[in-house]
């Protein structure tokens, strides 16, 4: 198997919802990382602090919100099935509803990442542009 090679809906539908908010997690990352070092690139330290600002539990939960009434009736599947996954992880200074949110928010991300559906990958993503302003204010 390639590494980029795209699974079908089906392959993608059964893999576990807390495996799909994994891989979301590393692509929501990746694309703050990328989308600061485009536009405003900073020191390596304050990146981190900005990255770690917006990939957090209470901004994935604020994109999730604003998200949620466009989603499809499968992405709406996902989102639920992730939320209600079997969380182990306590998230540090914030809610369980705010943390449940994020990861549905991470799996719908995975599950277009391994589908290979960039556009609505990129459509999600960008909602969370919003944190990024928001937030290098503050850092």
């Amino acid at each position: 198997m390639e590494i980029f090679e795209s699974l079908d809906k089906e392959q993608a539908k059964v893999m576990q919802p807390l495996v799909l908010a994994m891989i979301g997690d590393s692509v929501h990352s990746l694309f703050v990382r990328t989308f600061i070092a485009k536009t405003n690139p900073v020191k390596v330290n304050k990146m981190n602090k900005l990255v770690s600002s917006v990939v957090c539990a209470g901004e994935q939960f604020k994109t999730f919100k604003k998200i949620e009434p466009f989603l499809t009736e499968e992405e709406q599947d996902i989102a639920r099935r992730a939320r209600n996954s079997h969380v182990h992880t306590k998230a540090k200074n914030f809610s369980y509803t705010e943390y449940i949110y994020a990861t549905a928010f991470e799996a719908l991300l995975g599950y277009h990442y391994v589908i290979g559906n960039t556009k609505r990958l990129n459509e999600l993503l960008n909602y969370s542009l919003d944190a990024i302003q928001e937030n290098s204010q503050k850092v």
